[in-house]
């Protein structure tokens, strides 16, 4: 009897735990149609756009872009790293803190090396609560 009272005891904390909500602020892509209000503490980051298209490119061509992210939380972000799926993209950004509601930067070269598709990813991670963004590039080189 203790077995299924102990039992019965952990499976309605195992629900109760799960039907709490747990949603938090997550970054607005640039298709967004509302403003981002971000009700956290901490340092948030959210992009103008998520996916960088390089268009058609030559092989040889090199491409710079500009990412342009903000802080819209309460404390400064700092961008630990910024990692690229491939040797063939290079990227660059200011370490100093973003300070809230400011503007950054990161500048990715891109180097065509090969024919076909380009679908590369760049890993952003951060002291933000959503710590760790992952930006598209794509294009093609012919």
């Amino acid at each position: 009897m203790k077995r299924i009272l102990i039992i019965g005891i952990l499976l309605c904390g195992i629900l109760f735990v799960q039907a709490q909500d747990t949603k938090k602020a997550t970054p607005a892509s640039k298709n967004s149609t509302t403003k981002q209000v971000y009700t956290g503490t901490g340092a948030e980051i959210t992009f103008d756009k998520l996916t960088v298209d390089f268009g058609t490119l030559k092989v040889g061509d090199v491409k710079v872009v500009t990412i342009t992210f903000t802080n819209i939380g309460k404390k400064p972000l700092i961008l630990d790293d910024v990692i690229s799926s491939c040797d063939c993209t290079t990227v660059t950004w200011e370490k100093k803190p973003v300070m809230p509601g400011q503007k950054g930067t990161i500048k990715a070269t891109y180097t065509a090396k090969n024919t076909g598709l380009i679908s590369k990813r760049l890993t952003v991670l951060s002291n933000a609560n959503t710590d760790r963004v992952i930006l598209q590039l794509k294009g093609e080189v012919k």
